[in-house]
């Protein structure tokens, strides 16, 4: 099934000073948004779209009630945290650590905190059940198609919150990655973790033994190596291998205590450096667009967390 995709990647920052400029900013939104608390509303709307997932944040100081629909026919989620956990959902009130999802036949019924902030994914069913498919090697999940509430393991919930946040945080401070081999590998980190989440309750699965762990984790080696300047994420290499991102997540701790895309981003970082010492002419942004990084800051960031010194300050022969 070819995988359903946003027109293009973007990033806004939108303050606002009336909630009915909310409304607007949403082109698929069918519904309304009231305020119910006294005062001037004012807040502040972020939204990073990249190819396959939209992240927002919403921040707000007036307790605003949303009724309606989103008519593009998304999958929603929304990590309760302690910026949200004083809303009503849906007429419930929920704990932190719980995750609220909207199936694309949900409809909103939620009044926000007076003082809020809310996180949120969104992503066409089609790319998530494809991600499904690659990440669990299974067909066996089925979506919520209406209005639901998780409690998944901390942890995955964790990690889901980390990499909404990371994508949003990126894209905010400049759009330019979305559309490169980061921001592919990015997103998909994203589809990661929210495939993890659905499955966090599901019963253990039969793992390989050693011996194929250890075949397993060769194969993927080579196919990192053979494809380090490309957009390679978590899905393309389980739907390569044929094998659930739990299976190989597992045998790559096991061996290296690292997860794939970890020990890939290290693969990568490394082939950069020996470019950089090898070649005294090229530049180091020339080098990390070759290895698939394209936010500079994030590069030398990454570069010096592992190697102790700047692109800049590695010897050139």
């Amino acid at each position: 099934m070819q995988q359903q995709q946003f027109i293009s990647p973007a990033a806004r920052v939108v303050h606002l000073t009336d909630f009915d400029h909310l409304g607007p900013l949403f082109s698929n939104w069918q519904g309304r948004f009231e305020q119910l608390s006294c005062g001037r509303f004012e807040g502040t709307l972020r939204v990073v779209q990249g190819h396959a997932v939209r992240v927002l944040a919403i921040e707000g100081n007036q307790r605003v009630m949303l009724r309606g629909r989103d008519a593009a026919g998304l999958f929603s989620v929304y990590p309760v945290i302690a910026g949200n956990a004083a809303s009503v959902w849906q007429g419930r009130r929920l704990s932190p650590g719980q995750i609220v999802v909207h199936g694309i036949h949900a409809d909103t019924n939620h009044t926000s905190a007076r003082q809020t902030s809310h996180l949120g994914m969104s992503i066409h069913p089609e790319t998530l059940q494809e991600g499904i498919r690659s990440l669990l090697n299974s067909d066996d999940t089925t979506l919520p198609r209406t209005w639901a509430v998780l409690s998944p393991a901390p942890d995955a919930f964790d990690c889901l919150k980390r990499q909404v946040t990371r994508l949003l945080s990126m894209g905010v401070a400049d759009q330019s990655p979305l559309g490169s081999p980061e921001g592919h590998r990015l997103e998909q980190e994203c589809v990661r973790s929210l495939v993890a989440l659905l499955d966090s309750t599901a019963a253990p699965r039969r793992q390989l033994s050693l011996p194929a762990r250890t075949r397993l984790v060769h194969l993927a080696e080579e196919l990192m190596r053979a494809r380090l300047a490309d957009s390679f994420g978590a899905i393309d290499l389980c739907r390569e291998l044929g094998v659930s991102d739990r299976t190989l997540r597992l045998a790559f701790r096991e061996r290296y205590g690292l997860g794939p895309m970890a020990y890939y981003k290290f693969l990568r970082l490394n082939a950069a450096r020996s470019r950089i010492k090898a070649n005294p002419l090229i530049t180091i942004a020339d080098v990390a667009r070759e290895y698939g990084f394209h936010h500079l800051g994030n590069f030398a960031a990454d570069y010096r967390r592992l190697f102790g010194e700047s692109p800049s300050e590695t010897p050139r022969l």
